[in-house]
């Protein structure tokens, strides 16, 4: 599969299950994410564009703040619960597309497993967990 295959096929993705079919036969046929991936897809905004039809992410936001004080929480997979958090404290999930972190405030376990899916289909390069004041 050449580079405007992987493309087209990506493009044409209408579901977040598509979508996730999609990314598994490129894997399949390039032995993994192709280099290109992350440049053509997510760099691009390609992976953004085409979600936005079918993500679900009304609560989740990017943070445009600054946020200076973070403590790291210790999530290992997908979320199954919201982590202990003190008075006054919000779950991020510090998102790395390729072109910097954003810091997206997640309000609810669902939020959380919403960013933890697009992360494990190949949306971003890491995923981390803090929390942060509010």
């Amino acid at each position: 599969m050449n580079r405007e295959e992987v493309i087209a096929l990506m493009k044409i993705s209408k579901s977040e299950t598509e979508w996730n079919a999609n990314c598994d036969k490129v894997k399949e046929a390039c032995g993994g994410y192709p280099d290109y991936w992350y440049p053509d897809i997510i760099g691009s905004g390609l992976a953004d564009r085409v979600s936005e039809s079918f993500s679900v992410s009304a609560g989740i936001s990017i943070v445009t703040i600054v946020i200076s004080e973070k403590r790291p929480l210790s999530i290992y997979g997908r979320p199954t619960e919201m982590p202990n958090l003190q008075k006054n404290e919000v779950v991020v999930g510090i998102y790395n597309q390729g072109l910097g972190e954003k810091t997206l405030v997640c309000r609810t376990l669902t939020d959380m497993q919403s960013l933890y899916d697009s992360y494990y289909s190949g949306m971003a390069l890491t995923l981390k967990w803090a929390a942060t004041q509010k």
